[in-house]
């Protein structure tokens, strides 16, 4: 018998049990469904993560006051983010004039220099109409910056380049602020920093509140207000200079040589300072590792979906025992006809492989639609992942394959004399 042949008669077999074929198809597609969706929604969470984490500014390269040393046990790897900065004299900060150097310098490789990071001051705000204080984020920012954040004006106007060379004593506020303060645009606001040093702003603009996209890291809209960085000397000990500015690079560049190319500038600016330097740092290592861990949670917890698979491949199994004991007359017919125990082998193998291929296709519907529905709801939608799918079908061809081979291993050692009187 032709490998068509008993491909045919396992397609008959099924089709004159509808309801049995059901039930037996169903431990596969429940098991492959769940590991389909699983796969989609962990990538949907993992694309939404690092999206989130990209609009935080994760990608950007950072620029960083630190001191020399000539201890290298005491040298911290270069590509390492988020370590802790020094205490850095003023005079060897990054000043106003370096970064307008640098963007200069490089202005088809880097997209802007954020100053604001560096730059954060916990506070509280008041207006003249509102009885008591709420607490709030400030961050003296220059225009780069703003862009960088991707904020967009929602009542008003963001800062301009105007405000900063101007040093106005101007605001753009969060909404969360707007409703603490029911301030309205062109109120005056009072900022007053963790020493009591106060000073006061007017409110030209609100900023549109970033919605929500779920994720692993959430950035949800907190108590901010962003003023122009030259007023800054007005509530801190600060004159135009930072421990760390952030770089952005162009799209299109490549960020290792851009990062090459900024730390030669800062070599250059730094090569007469023998307390402190300038380091570059990226995220890289840290995202990789991120990535990876995101990835490794999400194999974990398919695989935990995919015991669901070894009940359904049970219920092959089950179901061709009972196929074989019901066709022991056919089997015993085809004996005494020449049929050899291979063929008879290669005919049950391949039916049980039919039924777990089927149930595997009709998984992979099941599991990708469930996975792209649940994904455009978590504002991140993603195509099942290609790999998956190829896996999950061959793995529904191997649970065919294995849990068949003994009720068809069985068929073909049946004794067709016996097999023939068989009621």
């Amino acid at each position: 018998m032709s490998l068509a042949e008993s491909i045919k008669l396992a397609l008959t077999s099924l089709r004159s049990n509808k309801m049995r074929a059901l039930l037996t198809l169903l431990g596969v597609i429940i098991g492959i469904s769940s590991v389909i969706a699983i796969v989609t929604l962990g990538n949907a969470l993992q694309a939404q993560t690092l999206q989130n984490l990209a609009d935080a500014g994760i990608n950007d390269l950072t620029a960083q006051v630190k001191s020399r040393t000539t201890n290298e046990e005491e040298e911290e790897d270069e590509n390492s983010y988020g370590t802790s900065p020094v205490e850095v004299d003023q005079s060897s900060k990054i000043s106003a004039d370096m970064v307008s150097d640098l963007k200069r310098r490089f202005p088809g490789q880097i997209a802007g220099v954020g100053i604001g990071s560096a730059a954060q001051y916990q506070g509280t705000i008041s207006t003249p109409a509102q009885v008591g204080t709420k607490n709030i984020t400030l961050n003296a920012v220059n225009t780069d910056f703003i862009t960088m954040k991707k904020l967009k004006p929602a009542v008003g106007r963001l800062l301009t380049e105007e405000d900063i060379e101007g040093d106005r004593q101007v605001t753009v506020i969060s909404p969360k602020a707007v409703q603490q303060l029911n301030a309205a645009l062109g109120a005056e606001v009072d900022f007053t920093n963790t020493d009591g040093r106060n000073t006061s702003f007017v409110v030209v603009g609100v900023y549109e509140e970033t919605a929500s996209k779920g994720g692993l890291v959430n950035f949800g809209d907190e108590s901010i207000m962003y003023v122009p960085w030259p007023s800054e000397s007005r509530f801190a000990n600060a004159d135009g200079a930072w421990d760390s500015v952030s770089v952005r690079p162009a799209p299109g560049t490549d960020d290792g040589q851009v990062k090459q190319k900024v730390q030669e500038f800062f070599d250059q600016q730094y090569e007469n300072d023998v307390y402190y330097r300038v380091a570059m740092k990226d995220a890289k290592k840290e995202l990789a590792s991120f990535n990876q861990q995101l990835s490794t949670v999400s194999m974990f917890v398919s695989a935990i979906g995919g015991i669901s698979l070894l009940v359904g491949g049970i219920g092959v199994m089950n179901i061709m025992l009972v196929t074989v004991t019901e066709r022991t007359r056919e089997i015993g017919v085809r004996k005494a006809l020449g049929a050899t125990r291979n063929a008879i082998r290669i005919q049950f193998v391949v039916e049980a492989m039919i039924v777990g291929l089927l149930g595997g296709i009709i998984g992979v519907i099941l599991g990708g639609a469930i996975g792209m529905i649940g994904s455009a709801m978590m504002g991140a939608f993603v195509y099942p992942p290609i790999s998956g799918v190829l896996i999950a079908l061959f793995f529904s061809l191997g649970i065919g394959l294995f849990f068949g081979y003994y009720p068809a291993n069985k068929a073909a050692k049946l004794n067709p004399i016996d097999a023939l009187r068989y009621e």
